[in-house]
């Protein structure tokens, strides 16, 4: 399954790229897509609500916290109390593209929104959740033609409510494709892509409107690069959540 590029999703997120067919077709069927956009647009709104005031505005706490979080960086570290305030006489000499319209802190605080609800994050399982709790978990065992494969899986409901997946893959076979994590019903009449695996580990969040007492069955498929946005039917591994 190919996801929205960064740059697309971003641009996307600025009104500055219309959706092509192919694009409205990924985004009605990607729940990780979808939210990764929402997301973006979210902060594009808050920066051109303050630039429309001459100044840019403090993003709200909880984007600095959720930086601190995801990079493992100290309490002490926060953004300058004083940010820099850029006039719109100068924007408007900085945009020497459409891809530069954006003035630069606004490009920082979305890189570091992108970095933190991106389709995939990056963990560190020995890092301490502060405030986490810890909702079910699922032993994700191998499909006849993965044997040699294991993995695991941890849902869990972050400090701000915000529903995550932690799945974990160890298998010493290959394949040519990628991996991407799934959602299923019990009777695999029903499926929702959370976004592809990077590496042995990585974190999605499950949107809200995912209800988990039906897509209770986590599964990670191998998926070749044909442009299909629907499942191979070629899974890795597969487990139940349970408490």
């Amino acid at each position: 399954m190919r996801h929205l590029d960064p740059e697309t999703a971003a641009l996307l997120a600025l009104g500055e790229q219309s959706t092509s067919a192919s694009e409205r077709a990924h985004l009605e069927a990607c729940a990780a897509c979808r939210h990764e956009v929402a997301e973006l647009q979210e902060t594009v709104t808050v920066a051109r609500s303050s630039l429309g005031e001459a100044e840019l505005q403090e993003p709200p706490a909880r984007v600095w916290q959720g930086i601190q979080r995801e990079l493992g960086l100290s309490a002490e570290v926060a953004p300058s109390a004083s940010p820099p305030v850029l006039s719109l006489a100068d924007a408007r000499e900085r945009r020497s593209s459409r891809a530069r319209r954006v003035v630069a802190p606004l490009i920082g605080v979305a890189a570091a929104a992108a970095l933190i609800v991106g389709a995939v994050l990056t963990w560190n399982a020995a890092s301490p959740r502060l405030g986490e709790q810890l909702l079910a978990s699922a032993e994700l065992e191998a499909l006849p033609q993965w044997t040699d494969s294991t993995g695991s899986a941890e849902l869990a409901q972050t400090a701000s409510g915000e529903r995550v997946l932690r799945v974990s893959l160890e298998t010493g076979a290959t394949g040519d494709g990628v991996r991407e994590v799934w959602l299923l019903t019990e009777a695999v009449d029903g499926l929702i892509s959370l976004g592809l695996l990077e590496g042995s580990e990585g974190e999605f969040v499950v949107p809200d409107s995912v209800d988990l007492e039906r897509f209770s069955i986590v599964d990670v498929s191998l998926e070749p690069l044909d442009g299909d946005p629907t499942h191979s039917g070629d899974s890795i591994v597969r487990g139940p959540l349970g408490a």
